[in-house]
């Protein structure tokens, strides 16, 4: 297992890579929306969640396990599961845009705030390479987002 940067440095990922190829990552995708004015924005209650860093998740999921089936030998398709979930399971969950580069936090004010996230589902077929691996990454990313309503652009 692999941490980097504990709480207290705002940021937590935790990463799991098994013998029998099981991947997991889970990071605390509210680090990077709780900066400026989003914060200030962001009604009371509510889980702030940055877009960039949820498409960095997906894409360093997708990444590290793919890298783990090519280092244990796998050669079938892998199946690649990802959702949000909070602590409370009642709290708004309320997507964070940056603009400019990341400099211009917003929130998405016409996104939906749902409290659950369904899991989302893609493969990944063990030859595809590099353009295989950003599709599934891709495709996390648009579903998760497709469930705030929006719908974010390659």
């Amino acid at each position: 297992m692999v941490q980097t940067l504990g709480r207290r440095l705002g940021r937590d990922i935790h990463a799991e890579l098994h013998h029998d190829g099981t991947t997991v990552l889970a990071a605390d995708l509210s680090w990077d929306a709780r900066r400026g004015r989003a914060l200030q924005e962001a009604p009371e209650g509510s889980l702030l969640l940055s877009q960039d860093y949820t498409m960095a998740c997906c894409q360093n999921f997708t990444a590290l396990a793919r890298e783990l089936a090519r280092r244990t030998g796998a050669d079938s398709a892998l199946h690649l599961t990802a959702t949000i979930a909070s602590r409370t399971g009642s709290s708004p969950l309320i997507p964070v845009y940056s603009e400019y580069g990341g400099a211009f936090p917003e929130i998405a004010h016409d996104a939906r705030r749902p409290t659950r996230i369904q899991p989302v589902t893609t493969s990944l077929p063990p030859s595809g390479g590099d353009p295989a691996r950003d599709e599934a990454a891709h495709e996390l990313f648009t579903d998760l987002l497709n469930q705030f309503g929006l719908d974010p652009q390659p």
